[in-house]
């Protein structure tokens, strides 16, 4: 679990999922490397996106904040 803010003050509660969503599967197979999906709460805005394993402690805070605002497009 991480948990980061973004620059308009929102707070962002990041968990790993257990698995990759159905929806996302075909994203995850053509990714080529191993990857899980997380879920990135702010309590206003949802994201699920697919990123590397070891995401909590490998990407840094500005990292992370593009990978939910990509999600968020």
């Amino acid at each position: 679990m991480r948990t980061v803010r973004d620059p308009s003050g929102a707070t962002w509660i990041c968990l790993e999922l257990p698995e990759v969503p159905e929806d996302q599967r075909p994203a995850a197979a053509a990714a080529g490397d191993p990857v899980v999906a997380i879920e990135c709460n702010s309590g206003a805005h949802r994201v699920i996106a697919l990123v590397s394993p070891g995401w909590d402690e490998a990407l840094e805070d500005p990292a992370l904040l593009a990978v939910i605002h990509a999600g968020r497009q």
